[in-house]
This record gives structure tokens, sequence and C-alpha cells, in this order.
């Protein structure tokens, strides 16, 4: 099993929109990650979400290019300081591979929880749109992969 863990694109100003969407910049940044990571072959059976707009519209476009059609869900508990459990529990009782996009410092506990066990410990640089792939390898996670802006 899988779960790739995405950060958000870069979002507008809240002077600019209080909700915080992906600026034009983050958008183009995210499809250019997206359309990267599409063209390996990923059988997703869930794409998870926070509730804020820039990690939906981030899910939208991820789950475009690499699983057209697979339905989303919006998961209550993925804001930027919610404890990592719920959604962690909800992803990892899939059958399938999952992807959950999120947020700092969110995806740095949850990542630092899965591999070592430590929801402190920061090990890998979250930049905008990084997707970090960590498989289950006889009852622990590893981290596979790490795909950022500035490998694509």
């Amino acid at each position: 099993m899988k779960i790739y863990l995405v950060r958000h694109g870069e979002a507008v100003p809240e002077e600019v929109d209080s909700e915080k969407p992906l600026s034009p910049q983050g958008r183009e940044n995210i499809e250019k990650i997206a359309r990267f990571l599409g063209q390996k072959s990923f059988p997703l059976s869930l794409i998870l979400h926070s509730q804020k707009l820039r990690a939906k519209q981030t899910a939208e476009i991820m789950g475009q290019y690499i699983a057209p059609g697979q339905a989303m869900e919006e998961h209550p508990q993925m804001a930027p300081n919610d404890p990592i459990e719920s959604a962690f529990v909800r992803a990892a009782a899939e059958d399938g591979d999952s992807m959950m996009v999120g947020h700092l410092p969110y995806l740095q506990k949850l990542l630092g929880h899965m591999v070592v066990g430590n929801d402190h410990m920061e090990l890998v640089q979250f930049g905008e749109g990084t997707t970090v792939c960590v498989e289950s390898s006889n009852g622990s996670w590893i981290i596979n992969w790490v795909v950022g802006l500035d490998q694509v």
C-alpha cells in the first residue's frame, strides 16, 4: 500500500481573497507536477483533501492528471494544525493506494509519525506541490520517493 502526501500549491494572499484559492502560478506549478506524475501508473482508490479551497483545487488538478474520474473526499481534520490520526486512519483503511492533499505543518507531522514515529521530525522539505510517496513495508512505512517542482 502507498500513501501519497501532497502539499497544496501557492495560494493568493488572504488580503486578496479570504478563501485563499490557488494563485495562477500555483495552479500552473501543480499542473506541471501533476502532468509529470501522470506519466506513471497511479491506481488510486481514494483522494482525501482538507476543507481549505487551495487543497481542494490541488487535489482536483492532481486527480485530473493522475487518476481521472477518481472521486475525492473532503476530510474535516486535515487543516494545518489538526491532529493527524483521523485522516491517516481513513487513508490507511483503503484496500488500494491513497493520496492526501493538505498543508504544513500537518503533512510534516504525519510523515514523521509514519516513518520514524516522531511527529516533530522534519524528514522532507515540503515545498508547494511537493509529493511524497510513502509505502508500507513489513509493517512499517518508508519513503519511496519525493518529487518537487525543481525535479519536473
